[in-house]
């Protein structure tokens, strides 16, 4: 392996074609980004009496809680709320995770790209796992609570599968984005951070979006988090998710590939100077 790291250039190749050949080999060398990734989950819990357990711990607490709390204020059943809360969550914290993370994806590996001749997107990429190993075991959660409530699997569970795809390439785009731009402008991580508290209010996770009409609809519907969460939890609720929520979730994936591209052809070789 350090011999083939060894051997990459990330600044031999220009423009779109050097964006595009970073990203494919980044992609290559995934035995490298998960173990990377496995161990800053590790050091993160190191030391610590119930390890990553608390990631279980922490997700069902909030999910308890807002159930026991926030039920009575919304037209669904105990049961149902749950999973709306739960796989909500889930979902926003997926995201939520990836824009703070992909703020800090190449100035916290500094280390690593002035040292070592790796692709710039095998940062993205360990970043990202380690976001996807986090949100398996909070699905690990949710299974359960569907084994507790007696929910049986349906054919619009299927649909989860493409939402989870679109997931993980809007987190390869925005993390390489976020991570380019941030590394310029280091007060963009403060914005991100300081936007995400107030997105969980507006994000239909504590209430629901349904029947809802008038402004707060009109606002609802302007929160893109509404669509991507939509287009993952109503599949696992035994429901069609909207078409106009898939709409938007595709034409903002396609926009965000764009802009990404173009940003990492024109400034991906200044980086390093960057950090």
């Amino acid at each position: 392996m350090g011999e083939r790291l060894k051997t990459y250039d990330p600044h031999a190749a220009k423009g779109l074609r050097g964006a595009l050949l970073d990203m494919a080999s980044g992609l290559m060398k995934a035995e490298l980004w998960f173990e990377f990734a496995k161990d800053e989950i590790q050091h993160r819990f190191r030391r610590s009496l119930l390890g990553v357990s608390w990631l279980f711990v922490s997700f069902a607490m909030f999910v308890a809680g807002v159930a026991y709390f926030f039920s009575g204020f919304v037209s669904m059943p105990m049961d149902q709320f749950v999973f709306h809360v739960a796989i909500g969550y889930a979902a926003y914290l997926f995201i939520i995770g990836n824009l703070i993370d992909g703020c800090e994806v190449f100035t916290s590996s500094k280390i690593w790209i002035k040292a070592m001749p790796l692709p710039y997107s095998v940062h993205v990429y360990r970043s990202i796992t380690r976001s996807v190993l986090t949100f398996t075991m909070q699905f690990i959660i949710i299974i359960a609570l569907m084994i507790l409530y007696g929910r049986t699997p349906s054919i619009s569970y299927l649909w989860a599968i493409p939402a989870v795809f679109v997931y993980l390439v809007n987190a390869v785009f925005i993390q390489y984005f976020l991570g380019l731009a941030a590394a310029r402008h280091r007060d963009l991580g403060h914005l991100v951070t300081s936007i995400s508290r107030l997105l969980i209010f507006v994000t239909p996770i504590l209430w629901s979006r349904e029947g809802m009409a008038g402004q707060r609809a009109f606002v609802a519907d302007l929160n893109p988090l509404t669509h991507y969460v939509e287009v993952l939890r109503a599949p696992l609720m035994g429901e069609p998710p909207r078409l106009t929520s898939w709409a938007i979730v595709i034409i903002i994936t396609i926009i965000s590939g764009a802009i990404t591209l173009l940003v990492a052809a024109a400034f991906r070789r200044r980086l390093p100077y960057w950090l």
